[in-house]
């Protein structure tokens, strides 16, 4: 949990200290699904310790092609707190992992007791989005 809140930068130790009780710890064993294709995003999650696979449908009937592998300190899930939204992916254990869970409902009550942590928050969640994002378009320019 330091770790992860060194990452955001939180310097409050009031609303970090706020911040790292809202969280619960959740293991998956290997082979299991974290969360599924088309289910409520409703939480967030930081991969505290182990291996998780991304698979997204490819488009050609019901096949499924890794496209992320994450490790320890990874976040996965981050729309959860964005905006409503399904999940666009499948994500599974490689080995059994633990994860730190941040809910929305909370992450929402979080934010209206400390809007500036919150904001940086949403800063940290954007910029890996934001990467991601860039890493997909390179993928995809060299395929094409």
């Amino acid at each position: 949990m330091d770790e992860l809140l060194k990452r955001i930068g939180l310097s409050d130790e009031k609303a970090s200290g706020e911040l790292a009780a809202l969280f619960t710890e959740k293991t998956v064993a290997s082979d299991d699904i974290l969360f599924d294709y088309g289910e409520p995003a409703e939480e967030l999650y930081f991969l505290k310790d182990g291996h998780l696979a991304v698979y997204k449908f490819t488009g050609f009937l019901e096949k499924m092609q890794v496209i992320a592998l994450l490790d320890s300190g990874a976040v996965v899930g981050e729309c959860a707190v964005l905006h409503e939204h399904l999940r666009s992916t499948r994500v599974t254990a490689i080995k059994k992992s633990t994860l730190l869970v941040l809910t929305k409902k909370s992450f929402m009550e979080y934010q209206q007791l400390f809007p500036e942590s919150a904001s940086r928050i949403l800063t940290y969640l954007l910029s890996i989005v934001s990467l991601r994002l860039e890493k997909t378009s390179g993928r995809l320019a060299r395929i094409l």
